[in-house]
């Protein structure tokens, strides 16, 4: 009996755990609900606000777009008036804008007009200048020319004037191994047997020689230089008898350079004008087809010397 007696009460006390136990989960159980439903219940509170505010953002929102519909609505002459009138003033702005600039920069392309005018001016006179320059040195030029030629012939006038004793004859016989004295024999002898009475002797001649060197089958000219220009005179004189000989000896005046190539210019360039020339003391002369006889002067130097050579 005690025995079941304590089962007993051991059942009785597992009982009343199980129904303690029991109750404590239908409590928890109840407030668990009651948890649910409050945060549920916050839920739906944060969710009713939330939609609360969109509501009334979106309210605003109409609110706001009725009032520009209504003032683009209402005010819209005046908006395009106040448009207009921003739009003039702004091209007014950029206007000005653009003239102040547009003047700067026709002030500055005026400053540079002015200064180019300037030195155009500048380089106009410059070249002014250096055209005078020029004109000066060429004035300066030519008259320096002139200058030298006129010193030329004076030159040459008074080279002519010291070979006034001298004489040039070609065709006396010619060796190789020929000195001066040899040479001035060969005058004597020459001379002599072609020119009756003339009697010429060593002391008649200051000096003679060839010119050039030797060359065969040639016969090189002599310059004699006479003591006196008397007997000079005597031997020009029989010029002519010697060119007729059977052996031919031709004496002439020992002109100088220029004066031989005037007198070459005066025989040959102009053959169709000229019918004879012959020099006399070193000057030109010359006789034209109508049988005039003309004198070539030194200023008629260049005239002669400038023709053209014949073909």
């Amino acid at each position: 009996m005690e025995k079941d007696s304590k089962d007993v009460k051991a059942g009785d006390k597992r009982t009343r755990d199980n129904v303690s136990s029991v109750s404590d989960n239908s409590m928890c159980e109840q407030v668990s609900v009651r948890q649910k439903k409050k945060k549920q219940k916050n839920v739906n509170k944060v969710k009713s606000d939330d939609d609360d505010t969109d509501i009334e953002i979106a309210t605003e929102l109409k609110s706001i777009n009725e009032k520009l519909k209504n003032v683009i609505t209402k005010d819209s002459k005046e908006l395009k008036d106040l448009v207009k009138e921003i739009v003039i003033q702004l091209k007014e702005e950029l206007f000005s804008t653009f003239i102040q600039r547009l003047d700067k920069m026709e002030g500055e392309l005026f400053d540079n007009d002015i200064e180019n005018n300037k030195k155009t001016k500048q380089i106009d006179d410059l070249r002014g200048e250096l055209q005078e320059q020029k004109e000066e040195n060429e004035r300066l030029k030519k008259a320096l020319k002139n200058n030298e030629y006129a010193n030329q012939l004076h030159i040459n006038e008074l080279e002519q004037y010291s070979r006034m004793n001298n004489i040039r004859i070609e065709g006396i016989e010619d060796s190789e191994r020929e000195d001066y004295i040899e040479t001035t024999e060969k005058v004597i002898n020459t001379l002599n047997a072609h020119i009756p009475d003339l009697n010429l002797s060593k002391i008649d001649i200051d000096i003679s020689h060839r010119i050039g060197p030797f060359q065969r089958q040639k016969k090189r000219p002599i310059i004699v230089k006479m003591v006196s220009r008397m007997r000079r005179h005597q031997i020009m004189q029989a010029a002519k008898l010697l060119r007729k000989k059977a052996q031919p000896v031709y004496v002439n005046d020992h002109l100088t350079k220029l004066n031989a190539e005037v007198f070459a210019s005066v025989r040959r360039k102009q053959s169709d004008i000229v019918k004879s020339t012959w020099t006399r003391e070193g000057a030109i002369f010359y006789r034209d087809v109508n049988e005039q006889t003309h004198k070539v002067n030194t200023e008629q130097y260049r005239f002669w010397l400038d023709l053209p050579w014949p073909n």
